[in-house]
């Protein structure tokens, strides 16, 4: 079976129970709120941001409930309770710095990686960038689908061995198994980015391959997603957005 990122979005939407409206959010510009009011917000990256329907999927998910900032909008002086980054790939070393420097602070931050749509370039400056900044060891990216095509060597099939373990082959539609902060299943049609047990707690597993965790960083919590959840909550996923809602609820 040949999916693309496209027929993956809609898969997605076509899968879900019921479709959100998503609502147009405005960008919120520094200062236009007092610092106590900051308490989830939502960082948009723009150029960097390898999945812009991720954006919007926690856009459609948090409502109002948060503040939309450009990353040109981030700095230590602005202190929040959790920080969602959407979809990223490559990062520059001032918003990395930043969002380090707010996790030691005390900050809860949500890190969506988008790596799994990224050149062997970029996945290499992704993958050095988690490391340097956040300490995080991730894998090159495995396709959930078998018969996905795939656009570089740098990525393994579902069928593929990945870090010991070989991943079964079957055509029925692949789900994250989340741990924490609730058990539950979300679907993912696209690519995963593993990550290093050893540098977290693990919270989510494809097949028992980690693709999500956990890890304290100074006084916060880093919250480290390398399956996109962003696609599912803008389908309207309800297990996804239970997920989100326990979270952003910590």
């Amino acid at each position: 079976m040949t999916i693309s990122r496209r027929h993956f979005l809609g898969a997605a939407a076509c899968s879900a129970a019921t479709l959100w409206s998503i609502r147009p959010i405005g960008l919120d510009t520094p200062g236009s709120r007092p610092e106590r009011e900051l308490d989830c917000i939502l960082l948009d990256l723009d150029t960097h941001c390898v999945l812009r329907e991720s954006l919007e999927g926690y856009q459609a998910a948090l409502a109002g409930q948060h503040r939309h900032i450009p990353e040109a909008g981030l700095n230590l002086r602005s202190p929040c309770r959790m920080a969602i980054v959407p979809g990223f790939g490559p990062m520059d070393p001032a918003t990395a710095l930043t969002l380090s420097g707010l996790l030691k602070a005390g900050t809860h931050v949500l890190l969506e990686s988008g790596a799994g749509f990224l050149s062997r370039a970029e996945f290499t400056a992704h993958q050095r960038m988690l490391y340097r900044y956040f300490d995080m060891a991730v894998f090159p990216p495995v396709s959930l689908w078998p018969g996905q095509p795939l656009d570089d060597a740098l990525f393994t099939h579902r069928s593929g061995r990945y870090p010991g373990k070989k991943l079964d082959r079957h055509e029925s539609i692949p789900y994250v198994d989340y741990l924490w902060p609730r058990v539950t299943k979300v679907r993912d049609f696209s690519r995963v980015i593993p990550v290093s047990a050893t540098t977290g707690d693990v919270i989510g597993k494809v097949e028992g391959i980690p693709v999500a965790l956990k890890r304290r960083m100074g006084q916060g919590t880093l919250i480290f997603l390398g399956s996109p959840m962003g696609p599912a909550l803008r389908a309207g996923d309800p297990q996804a957005r239970s997920w989100l809602q326990v979270v952003t609820a910590l």
